[in-house]
């Protein structure tokens, strides 16, 4: 993995609390091959208010077929069974057209604006687990 993978963040979190694990890194392959494309990985587990934000990475080849949509729906469908998730947050780059546009898929609601020390300005997307249950 390089630098800018996810496990450069998680390995730390899961040494500090194996429990944390679960919430953590899945590979998003294509079937007909067994490729790995990309990853996504919740930030941390749900917080005290039930809240979990999710990342996503697919290599640049692969963007724009679907796997994002499916990786997304997966891992917060997976989420939803767990009674503490109530709050799903997806965090973005203004600039980026496609992740913007594949959240609103979803009927994420933009809710504000964080700073992220690595990636700069973000806008926060969020919708509740009992409306994406609902909606999926």
């Amino acid at each position: 993995m390089d630098a800018s993978g996810p496990l450069s963040w998680r390995v730390p979190q899961v040494k500090k609390d194996s429990s944390v694990n679960r919430w953590f890194v899945r590979w998003i392959v294509v079937k007909e091959s067994a490729q790995i494309i990309g990853s996504t990985s919740f930030h941390a587990a749900p917080d005290k208010d039930g809240m979990l934000e999710i990342g996503l990475g697919i290599h640049k080849n692969f963007r724009s077929q679907g796997y994002g949509f499916e990786a997304l729906k997966g891992m917060w469908s997976w989420a939803c069974t767990h009674h503490e998730v109530k709050t799903l947050r997806y965090t973005v780059s203004a600039d980026n057209a496609a992740s913007v546009a594949l959240v609103k898929k979803f009927g994420f609601i933009h809710v504000g604006q964080q700073i992220d020390d690595i990636d700069g300005p973000e806008e926060v997307y969020e919708l509740s687990a009992q409306e994406f249950k609902s909606l999926f």
